[in-house]
């Protein structure tokens, strides 16, 4: 009978919060395990407060930056390890703990897990980024094969899904016992948006010129034609984001865009996000610089064309994501952006978010163009 009520407190458990992320402590206390429920549906066992962890998933150490737990990282993704060859990091939580990529690598290629390197490694659970049923079958295989706990969490856009992000850290933070870190950095995040939202709520449309992001990235770098419709800046700062019609492609908002569709818009302002200097053919820079379509820009003939950090590497850094806003409303609203400086901005937040001042190395790796007015 005992047996039959636990199933059944499972069971409710699972549908209450399949793909929430949420957290509860089992029924049996003491035995130094908690149950959960990660964000696809799986009710897991795990250790409580785990000293060795691993990771994987594009970008996946980054939530543990953020949590200030990258000390109990025994094993990271592929992407995130020396393997990689990546000369000039964009990723700031990988600026702020360069030590990361010294870790193993649990497989050769992104989302992958060489089981018998995980069982070498022996960590107390693994975390896995994804909650589709490729990732949940994985997942279910790799814990059967190798008998250590695996946790299913969301990482990817906070734009379109800042619930799923939250429930993620609020999980994570409840498994490592940081819950209060995960509190205060959900918290950060929506203080932020609040200070933009409210700087520029009451500029009349009138009042405000049209904008378009280029060089987006996604699966790699793009041109002046990679964009992204629910562009962070741009919707906090309730900007005129020509894009804003066009649907996304992609969970992190991506959208590919024709040379003529942005013609036609001619916006007033261009930003443009720096990753695209490693695209192939040169990139949006090169594309405007050279184009004879994009030279008749309005933009590019008003010199209004500004670089942004790149917010997509390796998934969605939303504190670059933050940091942007606040130079763009610099650009956008000078008057009622005219306490900001964004540099030291970009350093207050990515010292709160991953706990160091990386703007100017990140800068570095930008060939020095990082908020900066673009000359073509």
């Amino acid at each position: 009978m005992r047996k039959f009520f636990t199933v059944l407190l499972l069971l409710a458990l699972t549908l209450v919060c399949v793909s929430a992320g949420c957290v509860s402590t089992a029924e049996e206390t003491g035995d130094g395990t908690i149950t959960i429920t990660d964000s696809g549906g799986r009710v897991v066992v795990v250790p409580d407060n785990p000293e060795r962890i691993a990771e994987s998933g594009s970008g996946s150490t980054r939530y543990f930056a953020y949590l200030n737990v990258t000390d109990r990282l025994v094993a990271i993704d592929f992407q995130d390890s020396n393997l990689l060859n990546f000369d000039k990091d964009v990723r700031p939580y990988m600026l702020a703990h360069p030590e990361i990529k010294e870790l193993p690598a649990l497989g050769t290629a992104k989302g992958v897990v060489d089981a018998e390197k995980l069982l070498s490694i022996n960590p107390d659970v693994l975390f896995m980024a994804g909650y589709s049923d490729t990732a949940i079958q994985s997942a279910n295989e790799i814990q059967e094969k190798t008998g250590i706990p695996v946790v299913l969490f969301y990482s990817g856009d906070y734009v379109t899904n800042g619930d799923k992000v939250a429930s993620s850290l609020r999980m994570i933070g409840n498994i490592l016992h940081v819950d209060k870190r995960a509190e205060d950095v959900i918290q950060y995040f929506a203080d932020v948006r609040t200070d933009l939202e409210t700087r520029t709520a009451g500029i009349s449309d009138a009042d405000k010129p049209s904008v378009y992001v280029g060089g987006i990235s996604y699966s790699g770098a793009h041109g002046l034609d990679g964009t992204d419709p629910t562009y962070y800046p741009f919707t906090v700062l309730h900007a005129m984001n020509v894009a804003s019609v066009i649907n996304a492609t992609t969970s992190t908002g991506y959208a590919a865009i024709s040379k003529e569709q942005i013609l036609g818009w001619d916006p007033d302002i261009i930003f443009v996000d720096l990753v695209t200097m490693s695209a192939a053919g040169g990139g949006a820079i090169y594309e405007l610089q050279t184009d004879p379509s994009y030279r008749e820009l309005t933009a590019v003939k008003t010199g209004e064309v500004y670089a942004v950090n790149p917010h997509t590497s390796m998934g969605t850094n939303h504190e670059t994501s933050m940091a942007n806003a606040y130079y763009i409303g610099t650009i956008l609203y000078p008057e009622q952006f005219a306490d900001i400086d964004p540099a030291a901005k970009a350093n207050e937040i990515y010292t709160f978010i991953d706990g160091a001042p990386v703007y100017e190395q990140l800068k570095a790796n930008l060939d020095g163009l990082s908020y900066t007015k673009l000359v073509l």
